[in-house]
């Protein structure tokens, strides 16, 4: 099956990138494995757009995977949980 992706996704930094830079196979938990993922979105222009689309997808979930818009699975899961809606800007 082939997922159309949305177009953001041509400008990303990451695009052509080992997903296993942003997916480690074996991350136990800690966010220090994300340090390479985190250096290609902090350059990225489109860090919101992927923020959205995971925080999206992810919706309900409890388990989270891989580095999406600079924020580790960790991250992503504390601004899912936050009592207070937040707006994400770059």
């Amino acid at each position: 099956m082939i997922m159309d992706r949305p177009d953001w996704q041509e400008k990303a930094s990451c695009r052509g990138v080992p997903s296993d830079v942003f997916f480690p196979e074996n991350p136990g938990g800690q966010d220090s494995v994300y340090r390479q993922a985190l250096q290609f979105c902090q350059q990225c222009e489109v860090t919101t757009q992927c923020l959205e689309y995971a925080m999206s997808y992810e919706q309900g979930q409890k388990c989270r995977f891989g580095m999406f818009g600079g924020k580790t699975p960790r991250e992503r899961y504390a601004l899912a949980h936050t009592p207070t809606p937040i707006t994400i800007r770059k």
